[in-house]
């Protein structure tokens, strides 16, 4: 059909008509027929294509394929090119890198090798160094345990971890007992300081402290430490020396005691001096205050008939301030108690007097117990009026008069007074004093009786012994009962004590009659 025009095409479009008119064709036939009228719809098309190829140059088409290659081919080697390039310089920094870590191995090999020298000189001076620890541990521990002091040492939690021959002497605890065991069993009141020490580095590296100790079988005695810290590692540590001061406290209390007797007989030497003063300084204005309110009481009972006769005639008026009416109830009770107060004044300062004159070597007179007692009494009112609502006193006016000095009586009635004030400890409770002559035994006694707190059965027997105090807080000697005890041997007498706890206490001062004192020169030995 190459050179089929549309002659033939119209001539086969009929031929095909023809064929398909024909009713005896098969399917397949009729396919066959379908297919041919598509060849023939088609085939010009395609041969319109086929002219239109044909008609293009070859050449110019081949050229531009040539030029098409040509550009991609020189892409290509650009592209090469570059690559070549970039793998270069990727080597270049490959051995730049390469040269480095040479480099830095190279360094680090050489930092090794001079720690190394540096770690084995170190090693061989830690071992001297450990060498010589070791001699002076030995060292150490030869003068600790040749110390009679105590030298142990704690850990933060308080545990010991040294403990010393002196320790296990004081304490009564052999260091293998000891070690590991909590400190405060042997010593209270310190591990408290010993942990803020700790802390407070920058505080006194020696501090001194005081505390009880406890052996082993309970018994506490007084210590004296002085501590310091040390660390090793980040352990801390708190070393202490300790010292028994039983002796010292001992000698300090006896001197101490000593001290006080001294002070006490220099302030009873000075009172004579400083009560004469200042008696003749009170007496002289209490002079005028008691002619003054004799004075007073006289006008006032003159006046009453005037100021009657105004009250009558005017009615009610004001005196001062005040109604005369009150006025005239009271003024006469005022005036009378400033003559009172000015005798009690009067007798108090007397009494001062004679409590505070200095003794003579031999003090042998007759003299009143009652009026001794009463004497004492007024001295102490003042503590009295404080201490308790119910003060009795009961005098047995029939007593015969005693031997000897009443100052020192005196001296001895107040010790007894004001022991029994001490232990009172409620206002509500009483304090009585009687005198009274003891049964065909040719003896007066002076009793003092209160309700306080008592006494122990294991003090009763200790209560004139110097310096022995049941009132050590409350800033007791022990001086005042073994000095009365001495004045009244002196006198020939005895102090009886009897106690219940919790009920009170009587306390007598029993005299002889008409027993002559003894000279000073005998009290004193």
């Amino acid at each position: 059909m190459e050179n089929a025009g549309p002659e033939s095409a119209r001539e086969l479009e009929q031929e095909l008509e023809r064929l398909s008119g024909l009713n005896s064709q098969s399917d397949d036939y009729q396919v066959l027929i379908a297919h041919g009228r598509l060849i023939v719809e088609v085939l010009p098309k395609v041969d319109a294509a086929l002219q239109s190829i044909i008609g293009q140059p070859i050449l110019s088409r081949i050229d531009d394929l040539q030029h098409a290659l040509r550009l991609y081919g020189d892409g290509a080697e650009r592209r090469a090119e570059h690559f070549r390039l970039a793998l270069y310089l990727v080597a270049v920094l490959l051995a730049a890198y390469l040269l480095y870590q040479f480099a830095l191995l190279r360094s680090h090999t050489l930092a090794l090798r001079r720690a190394h020298a540096s770690l084995k000189q170190e090693i061989g001076e830690r071992l001297q160094a450990e060498s010589w620890l070791r001699e002076s541990e030995a060292r150490l521990r030869a003068i600790t345990d040749s110390a009679r002091e105590a030298i142990v040492s704690v850990d933060a939690g308080g545990n010991l971890v040294s403990w010393n021959r002196g320790a296990a002497l004081m304490f009564g605890e052999a260091a293998e007992e000891a070690l590991g065991t909590s400190s405060q069993r042997f010593w209270m009141a310190i591990q408290g300081k010993l942990q803020a020490e700790a802390d407070a580095t920058d505080r006194m590296i020696n501090p001194i402290t005081e505390s009880l100790g406890i052996r082993r079988d309970g018994e506490t005695f007084p210590i004296e430490v002085s501590l310091s810290h040390w660390t090793r590692g980040e352990e801390r540590f708190s070393t202490a020396i300790i010292r028994d001061i039983s002796a010292r406290r001992q000698l300090e209390a006896v001197a101490r005691q000593q001290e006080l007797q001294l002070i006490q007989a220099n302030k009873m030497t000075a009172l004579g001096t400083l009560v004469s003063g200042v008696a003749h300084e009170i007496n002289n204005p209490n002079q005028l205050i008691l002619l003054n309110a004799g004075l007073l009481a006289d006008i006032w009972s003159d006046a009453l008939e005037i100021l009657d006769d105004r009250y009558r005639a005017g009615g009610e008026f004001s005196l001062a301030g005040l109604p005369y009416t009150e006025l005239r109830a009271s003024a006469g009770v005022l005036i009378d108690d400033i003559g009172d107060g000015a005798k009690r004044i009067e007798r108090i300062v007397a009494d001062l007097k004679h409590y505070a004159r200095p003794q003579t070597e031999q003090a042998d007179a007759a003299f009143s117990l009652n009026e001794a007692v009463e004497r004492a009494v007024r001295l102490v009112r003042h503590v009295i009026a404080r201490k308790t609502d119910h003060f009795e006193i009961r005098l047995d006016s029939a007593l015969p008069p005693l031997q000897g000095d009443p100052r020192q009586v005196e001296q001895v009635i107040v010790n007894l007074l004001i022991n029994g004030l001490d232990a009172l400890t409620d206002t509500d409770q009483t304090l009585g004093v009687t005198t009274r002559r003891l049964d065909d035994e040719g003896e007066v006694c002076v009793e003092v009786t209160d309700q306080g707190g008592g006494i122990s059965p294991e003090h009763i027997q200790q209560l004139c012994d110097p310096f022995f105090t049941t009132k050590q807080a409350c800033g007791g000697t022990g001086l005042g009962l073994a000095i009365s005890a001495s004045l009244m041997r002196s006198h020939g007498g005895r102090l009886n004590f009897s106690s219940e706890p919790g009920r009170g206490t009587v306390a007598q001062a029993i005299f002889p009659v008409n027993s002559k004192p003894w000279s000073a020169a005998e009290h004193a030995d």
